[in-house]
């Protein structure tokens, strides 16, 4: 297996910048996944990796050794592609046996890989079919069975779930997760989704603009966003942000059309974090389920100075959980609440904004304040 490190890895085509002094080192047999929005440079970092695509600057090292300069099929990796590349006219067998044909393997060796990685994926009866015959799924497992049989050091993924359906995706999201586990191949994995990011990453890239913005563990980019694009980014529904003044003595949150109290076993907190925003404007982020309903509180847990009056004007079920789209004044926001919700469109609700889970955002850096 191996380590792949990215030294100050820059990326142009003509006047535009792709990719941005990239600094990246990924452990030996970790599942790591880039993740962005399109456009971002996710794809092409790994295109770098894999030598489809030129650094214009920087070192790439695979297992220790620059391989800047090596040919694709000397960097012993394999890739996985969105739309599976198989070839028509071979059969599964053929697809899957085709790369080590070429680096002329004997037929004994071609045949136990084969069939052992065929077994690990479940496609032993497919053997003899042909690709159009195949289901989305089916293809699938083949692409990853022709990554697999070349045991390569790593396997690099581009978005190879985004063309099957939402419940074979779970699925297959997770039987990629155990296999990588089982082979333990260091494993780069690309995707614009930021679910498959959270559930499969032993840590995540958020790219932006060509730009790595934070690498962590999807729990602590999830908790401790760097910035606002971060914070945005990664959760379902997204942060919510508010313009938001904080008070000289760091007790209140002015809102413009109401004011949130900050609970008193946090004033000291905030006071120091944000030392050189107090009775400034900050950017306030709260994630949509920690914006509680009121009359679904316990009442040891109620804040009462952080409830404020608001309007529901969408209300969307979802099973288990309700979005509830509120309003009041210029201050918009969307809760997840329970299925048990008494909120109603078109009345008014109030709402808990549980401060004590409060990001603050510098309003022009954007950068992370708590």
């Amino acid at each position: 297996m191996a380590e792949v490190k990215l030294e100050n890895v820059t990326k142009r085509f003509g006047d535009v910048i792709a990719v941005n002094n990239v600094n990246l080192e990924i452990k030996d047999k970790e599942f790591i996944v880039l993740v962005g929005p399109s456009g971002c440079g996710k794809t092409t970092t790994l295109r770098m990796i894999a030598g489809l695509e030129e650094v214009t600057s920087g070192n790439i090292y695979i297992d220790g050794k620059v391989v800047n300069d090596v040919p694709p099929k000397d960097r012993d990796i394999a890739m996985v592609f969105q739309n599976y590349a198989l070839y028509p006219h071979m059969t599964v067998y053929d697809n899957m046996a085709f790369g080590l044909k070429l680096r002329k393997y004997p037929k004994s060796e071609i045949d136990r890989r084969v069939k052992a990685a065929a077994e690990m994926l479940g496609i032993e009866n497919l053997l003899k079919r042909k690709p159009k015959e195949l289901s989305g799924g089916q293809r699938q497992r083949v692409a990853l069975g022709r990554a697999i049989v070349r045991e390569p050091k790593v396997f690099l993924m581009d978005e190879p779930l985004s063309n099957l359906d939402a419940k074979l995706r779970v699925q297959m999201r997770a039987e990629l997760k155990k296999l990588q586990r089982t082979l333990g191949v260091t494993t780069i994995y690309v995707t614009h989704d930021q679910t498959e990011a959270m559930t499969m990453g032993d840590r995540i890239v958020v790219m932006k603009d060509g730009v790595v913005q934070q690498v962590d563990d999807p729990l602590i980019v999830y908790e401790k966003p760097n910035n606002v694009f971060v914070a945005g980014f990664i959760g379902s529904p997204p942060m919510n942000f508010i313009d938001a003044t904080l008070s000289s003595d760091a007790k209140i949150l002015d809102l413009g059309s109401f004011k949130l109290g900050i609970p008193a076993d946090m004033q000291g907190f905030v006071a120091e974090q944000a030392k050189n925003y107090l009775g400034k404007k900050v950017i306030l982020g709260v994630r949509p389920e920690h914006i509680y309903e009121v009359s679904l509180i316990k009442t040891e847990d109620l804040i009462p100075e952080a409830v404020a009056d608001m309007r529901v004007e969408v209300l969307e079920p979802m099973g288990t959980e309700v979005y509830l789209y509120l309003i009041n004044g210029p201050v918009s926001v969307v809760a997840r609440v329970g299925s048990e919700t008494k909120a109603r469109m078109g009345e008014n609700v109030k709402v808990m904004f549980d401060l004590r889970k409060m990001h603050l955002f510098d309003p022009v850096s954007q950068v992370a304040i708590i």
